[in-house]
């Protein structure tokens, strides 16, 4: 035995430089194949596979046609997980569950209203305490047992049978087939695929048989769901698959197939390196995609409130609910760019809104209000007269900024002729989507930036107005000394025009925050 061992070290580290030794191993390796119990499956001296070897997998291909053609459906994976995993789901689970399907949320949103999101959210949690249950443990590995079933199942018998017969038919099993043998290089590839798919006879919790043989994995759960997805009908009677699985540990364990695949590629030492697969429990998949579908219709439900926030917004703002005054960075051109999958422009409708709300409100009707609070008013605090004046001229310096944003995309601009030219290639070239994206990224970047100067300072003027608004219900006057004054230069009633004001800058700085999506 030391011999052997010696001699199997010589040939991995290449210390035998005729090969002497690799010639003996292969020889006692032959030697071992002839006293093997399914020696009959290999011809030593012609180095060719028996047909015994086609017919014993002919005979496992008959016993597992059927269960190929009903696991090929997508439809009947979904509604096997389905099966398993509602059969393990305590009472309550399965009741959040009934509440959150497609049709039953349909129905909720005729009575539920703007509440239906909360209500979703809550469903959302009840069902992750649900599934963390050790039950569900179970369920995981029943759907482990039919993911190997499926991967047995699925091996390509047919093409592997093929290369004994070649006139062998796919779907009919009446005619006896003509198999004749074959040279193990030319089948030993698939051989090592069929190792990687046994079932496995050694995994704790989910190993096919025990010690002694016998099946000890809970295969009945699994042929219990596929008879009640084939209404009453068995797919494979169990007493025959039972019956496989101890056939096909005795088989691994001869490891017959293993020394067929070393002597084929005249590698005494070769070992199956099986991948291990790393697969997210049943459990765990369902409840993502669970939940990852009701948080589509949450966000559809809150997409949908918001474009109705938007357009209400839109029209107490600017009477009417398209407002463009760009001539490029606009949502019509922005279109054109979704349909070419590739970054639109974000920020177009919040910036058109913008500049539209620059030069219709603060720089006429916002513009004779300040002339009359902040040069005509007798402030008792300069520090808020200044702020309110900043907040202002903050907001209206940033209109000439977002004509230039929008002249980088003309045909003279920086961005401009290289965004056109881009899109020109784009079809024929996918490559120049990573290009097309990057600049129009950095105008995204630049109009958010633009939004968000904005926005802090319409908050600081639209809190002074509100300052005057409490100021003019005081008496004394504690902010503006000269009221009376003022209320004679303006033709509008100072106190609604400050509220009329009030309002619009309130539910710009809403549309705003809905356009840029903050909260």
């Amino acid at each position: 035995m030391a011999d052997v061992i010696n001699k199997v070290i010589s040939f991995i580290t290449g210390d035998n430089e005729d090969g002497d030794d690799k010639q003996i191993l292969l020889k006692q390796l032959a030697r071992e194949i002839q006293q093997n119990k399914y020696a009959k499956f290999y011809r030593p001296r012609q180095e060719e596979a028996d047909p015994s070897l086609a017919q014993y997998f002919y005979s496992i291909y008959k016993i597992v046609y059927p269960a190929r053609k009903f696991l090929r459906d997508p439809d009947t994976i979904a509604k096997i997980k389905r099966i398993i995993l509602e059969s393990y789901l305590d009472k309550e689970t399965m009741n959040v569950l009934k509440r959150i399907t497609p049709a039953a949320i349909e129905e909720r949103k005729k009575n539920a209203g703007a509440e239906l999101s909360n209500q979703l959210e809550e469903d959302l949690l009840a069902l992750s305490k649900g599934f963390d249950s050790p039950r569900l443990t179970a369920a995981d590995k029943c759907y482990r047992l039919v993911t190997i079933f499926n991967n047995f199942v699925s091996w390509d018998y047919y093409s592997f049978l093929k290369k004994f017969d070649p006139e062998l038919p796919e779907d009919n099993f009446t005619e006896a087939p003509k198999f004749t043998a074959q040279r193990t290089d030319i089948i030993m590839a698939d051989l090592a695929s069929f190792l990687t798919v046994l079932p496995p006879f050694d995994i704790p919790g989910i190993a096919a048989t025990g010690e002694d043989g016998t099946p000890k994995a809970d295969w009945k759960t699994v042929f219990e769901v596929f008879k009640y997805c084939r209404n009453g009908q068995d797919l494979i009677k169990q007493e025959l698959w039972d019956s496989l699985l101890v056939n096909l540990k005795d088989l691994k364990n001869s490891l017959m197939i293993n020394s067929m695949i070393r002597l084929a590629s005249r590698n005494p030492v070769w070992e199956l390196k099986a991948v291990p697969v790393q697969e997210e429990p049943l459990s765990v998949l369902y409840l993502d995609h669970k939940t990852a579908e009701v948080r589509q219709v949450i966000l559809d439900i809150t997409d949908k409130q918001r474009n109705f926030q938007i357009i209400a917004l839109e029209k107490a703002v600017f009477n009417a609910s398209d407002v463009t005054r760009l001539n490029f960075y606009t949502p019509k051109k922005s279109a054109i760019l979704s349909e070419k999958d590739v970054e639109p422009y974000l920020y177009a409708p919040a910036l058109n809104h913008l500049l539209a709300f620059i030069q219709d409100f603060l720089s006429k009707d916002m513009a004779e209000l300040c002339d009359i609070m902040l040069v005509r008013g007798q402030w008792t605090n300069n520090a808020a007269s200044i702020a309110m004046s900043d907040g202002y001229h903050n907001v209206i310096d940033i209109s000439p900024q977002i004509i230039k944003l929008d002249e980088t995309l003309s045909e003279d601009g920086s961005n401009g002729p290289r965004l056109r030219s881009a899109l020109a290639r784009l079809d024929r070239d996918r490559t120049q989507e990573r290009y097309i994206n990057s600049i129009v990224s950095g105008i995204n970047e630049e109009a958010l930036n633009l939004i968000n100067k904005a926005v802090p300072s319409l908050i600081v003027v639209g809190k002074h107005i509100k300052m005057l608004m409490d100021d003019f219900q005081k008496k004394p006057y504690e902010l503006i000394m000269n009221w009376k004054e003022l209320g004679q230069v303006s033709k509008t009633p100072l106190p609604q025009r400050l509220s009329d004001s009030y309002k619009k800058l309130n539910y710009f700085v809403q549309l705003m925050l809905l356009e840029t999506k903050k909260e």
